[in-house]
């Protein structure tokens, strides 16, 4: 069979790089739209439970906190982290870091190692630990959830596919934009 009757085209097939580009815009404004959905609900959860647990209201408080608090979950996270390496890995000045893992330690979420040493070091709780395995598989059944909807799904595969196209035209030695 021959698809160069007109009889056996394909229906809707774009024509030209702009069909294709009008349809990746029309999919990346759509999948925008449930990206805000996310954003809010997360957002919403964040402030209520910030509204009612110490935990969440400090952690919850600043993009530096919740890096930090992040920070503490590292496996293997070795001998820990002091103010030095804390602010080297945040990029961040020490002080500020310094004051951070006083507040967690005075929380109850890090805790000083006792290794000879290795006194200036910081280690998680088990209390953080379950905290951000918490927090962290609620965020992915709130993004699974969400990715039920077609418009999240339908962008998810055409990036995928988007990148798989431009990672074989880069291996061919062609320039993938």
């Amino acid at each position: 069979m021959s698809l160069k009757k007109k009889k056996n085209q394909i229906n809707n097939i774009p024509t030209s790089g702009n069909d294709l580009r009008d349809f990746r815009q029309s999919m990346s404004m759509a999948f925008l739209q449930t990206q805000i959905k996310l954003e809010h609900i997360v957002y919403l959860d964040k402030k209520r439970w910030s509204e009612s647990h110490e935990l969440s209201s400090w952690v919850f408080g600043s993009p530096d906190r919740q890096m930090v608090f992040w920070m503490m979950a590292i496996d293997p996270i070795g001998e820990g982290f002091s103010p030095k390496t804390a602010g080297e890995y945040l990029q961040r000045d020490r002080t500020s870091v310094s004051k951070e893992l006083t507040a967690m330690h005075d929380l109850k979420l890090i805790f000083r190692n006792p290794k000879e040493g290795f006194q200036r070091y910081y280690l998680p709780t088990q209390r953080l630990l379950d905290a951000a395995l918490w927090f962290a598989e609620y965020y992915v059944d709130t993004t699974l959830r969400l990715t039920e909807e077609r418009e999240r799904r339908d962008f998810f595969e055409y990036r995928a596919s988007e990148r798989l196209y431009f990672k074989s035209v880069q291996k061919r030695g062609g320039d993938a934009q």
